[in-house]
């Protein structure tokens, strides 16, 4: 665990996306998941964060300088490990099912998907409560087997999940108010 080389599979190369969206039904190019490039974006950014996971685990392993890390802690990170392993395979099967998992009437602008994975990946990068690291990586996780399905209903529901858990995180890790007496 000490290597700070982590196995991170290759992105596959880009679905050919000419044929990828239905003529038809053309969504406004800023609707998240329209197209399979948009499918990619979020695949890249949840690479993305689960980089942030691994950093963040090795910065924490690094902490102890050679000490022995407490059993707690090890669990914790074996558990974001694991979830970071899912967290890539979760976005390699996005980047090769990107065409399948468009959705034209997701009614959220892709801007904000994307936001909202890169406060993750800020997120994840400070945050002070493991327990708080854990459940924003759960909900990552969901964003990604719910983005997989290509269904309106899981995506943001997900979504919504992941943005309450963001919430939660800046509370948690706001500066404690000055004390007024002193």
């Amino acid at each position: 665990m000490a290597n700070d080389d982590h196995p991170q599979a290759a992105a596959p190369a880009p679905a050919a996306t000419a044929t990828a969206a239905p003529a038809a039904a053309s969504p406004s190019p800023a609707e998240a998941l329209a197209t399979a490039q948009q499918v990619e974006e979020l695949a890249d950014k949840l690479s993305d964060c689960a980089d942030s996971i691994h950093a963040r685990i090795m910065r924490d392993i690094r902490r102890h300088q050679g000490q022995d890390v407490p059993d707690p802690e090890q669990a914790a990170a074996r558990a974001l490990l694991e979830a970071e392993m899912e967290l890539r395979q979760r976005a390699n099967r996005l980047y090769g099912d990107a065409a399948a998992c468009i959705v034209s009437s997701l009614g959220q602008p892709q801007q904000r998907l994307i936001q909202l994975t890169l406060d993750a990946a800020d997120k994840i990068r400070r945050i002070t409560r493991i327990g708080d690291g854990i459940t924003l990586v759960a909900r990552l996780l969901g964003l990604a087997a719910a983005a997989s399905t290509g269904q309106v209903v899981p995506i943001l529901a997900a979504l919504e999940r992941l943005k309450a858990q963001l919430d939660v995180v800046a509370v948690d890790n706001a500066p404690a108010a000055p004390d007024p007496s002193a």
